[in-house]
């Protein structure tokens, strides 16, 4: 949207500027003639804090002709914000910010018939304003044909003695991120580059220092990141890139019975834990459940190679509880009280519900993002563990296990029915993995047919005369 005060339409605009002093939000003065008579033209780019727009496409422009230091000098103009806020937007930027309290209000009253209506003003060194319909029509989209009819080559950022970081490093220290690099000699200071596996590399961080720790990293997927050079020249070199990812940072959190949950303190014991970020209103997670609270009992109820947790940054503890008792959750559930939504903020899980597995040594080896997407059914998280030797350990709900009775289960998966032999007489009960009692009758010794045609697809439990005896799995084609 075009930048409007008062709503004032295209009158003329002047063929040439005037000279003006800016003073970006941190405070550095820029002259306006003293830019364009060393022989820069000048690009400005105005827009709105809460728009967002700008900040990554002048950033292709700035990178491709010579970051501020060659033919073109550019800079923001953001006329309508004060300088503390326009400070939050200059922070991952490059080039110089000018505010409202900075000359932008002002110079934007004078010259805004010249960027209307794509809030772009490119000015020759000698003073003059470039109207071409290119700039008037696309804006910054084609700048590249306007800086080749001026004339304007494309350049690099690199010039004089210096050098690029070296010794790039990312790490997972203490269960946080961190980028470490070596110091370069008579650097300014360092923007920091980051590309996850949705976007594209942006600047995230302009520091004096040598390293960076913060949320720009999502542990599902491979992060790369470089660091630049800049100095007080102009110039600019950028490192290697470097890749890092499918580490679980750490956390500690309670879950909804005020449990202390301490995600390494059970990876370090040798255990897998399978993550579910859900929340209590959301359909899929609702569809999936039956099968992950089937393959809880399936693994050993957190007894043995796998331990279970969900996370809901939405749901209080009230809400989560209700949540367990639907669902018959018996393992970890952390929700927003007990920091819910410190854990998601962590994991960057991108929707819900999403699942992770993650190995003993912290890395996660599945997520929803490529493996674990729509379960439908318990064979299909079997499947999804079996390339890590992932062991069942049978466990029941709320059935008491007992080895003194047997029953043959066959065909098993079934579909319609299954043939239970039961070597002695009594009462046959069948549960579900919530523990619930389907199914209840009295059989003789011999073959036994059940009819499971109106069971849910899930698993089973079988138990005779009180006594855990089989299970099955009930797969309707």
């Amino acid at each position: 949207m075009f930048l409007s005060f008062g709503g004032r339409m295209v009158a003329q605009c002047p063929t040439e500027v005037e000279d003006i002093s800016f003073t970006d939000c941190y405070g550095n003065e820029y002259d306006l003639f003293d830019i364009l008579d060393g022989n820069q033209y000048i690009l400005m780019h105005f827009t709105h804090y809460n728009t967002g727009t700008g900040i990554y496409s002048l950033s292709s422009w700035y990178h491709n002709y010579g970051c501020n230091g060659q033919d073109v000098f550019m800079m923001e103009i953001m006329p309508n914000t004060v300088d503390s806020i326009c400070v939050n937007f200059a922070q991952n930027t490059e080039w110089p910010v000018i505010g409202g309290d900075g000359g932008g209000y002002t110079f934007f009253q004078q010259y805004r018939d010249c960027c209307y209506p794509c809030n772009v003003m490119l000015i020759r060194p000698n003073h003059e304003i470039v109207q071409d319909s290119l700039i008037l029509t696309y804006g910054l989209g084609l700048m590249g044909e306007v800086f080749e009819q001026e004339g304007i080559p494309l350049s690099s950022c690199v010039w004089g003695n210096h050098a690029a970081p070296a010794n790039v490093n990312a790490s997972m220290e203490d269960g946080s991120f961190i980028l470490r690099w070596d110091a370069v000699e008579d650097a300014d200071h360092y923007h920091v580059y980051f590309r996850n596996c949705v976007n594209e590399f942006n600047c995230i961080a302009n520091t004096g220092g040598t390293q960076y720790s913060g949320s720009a990293y999502y542990p599902y997927c491979n992060n790369d990141y470089y660091v630049v050079s800049c100095f007080a020249d102009g110039a600019e070199y950028a490192s290697d890139t470097v890749s890092f990812g499918h580490q679980a940072p750490d956390f500690t959190a309670s879950d909804c019975h005020g449990h202390e949950i301490h995600l390494y303190d059970i990876l370090d014991r040798g255990q897998y834990v399978f993550l579910d970020f859900f929340h209590y209103s959301c359909g899929p997670c609702r569809d999936q459940m039956p099968y992950i609270v089937e393959s809880y009992y399936y693994f050993g109820c957190n007894y043995e190679d796998v331990y279970y947790i969900e996370v809901s940054h939405v749901d209080n503890d009230e809400k989560c509880l209700q949540w367990c008792d639907e669902f018959g959750v018996e393992y970890p559930t952390i929700g927003r009280d007990g920091g819910g939504v410190g854990v998601k903020g962590k994991f960057h899980a991108p929707f819900d519900p999403f699942l992770m597995l993650i190995a003993p040594d912290r890395s996660i080896v599945l997520n929803s993002w490529a493996t674990f997407s729509g379960i439908e059914n318990l064979q299909m998280i079997i499947d999804a563990y079996e390339p890590f030797e992932i062991e069942h350990h049978q466990c029941y709900a709320g059935v008491a296990a007992d080895d003194r009775t047997t029953v043959g289960v066959f065909p098993n998966p079934a579909d319609g029915f299954v043939n239970l032999s039961v070597d002695e007489s009594g009462v046959v009960r069948v549960y579900n993995a919530l523990g619930q009692m389907v199914d209840s009758f009295v059989a003789e010794s011999g073959m036994v047919r059940l009819v499971t045609e109106k069971y849910p697809n899930g698993l089973y439990f079988v138990q005779v005369n009180g006594c855990s005896v089989g299970r099955f799995v009930v797969n309707h084609r």
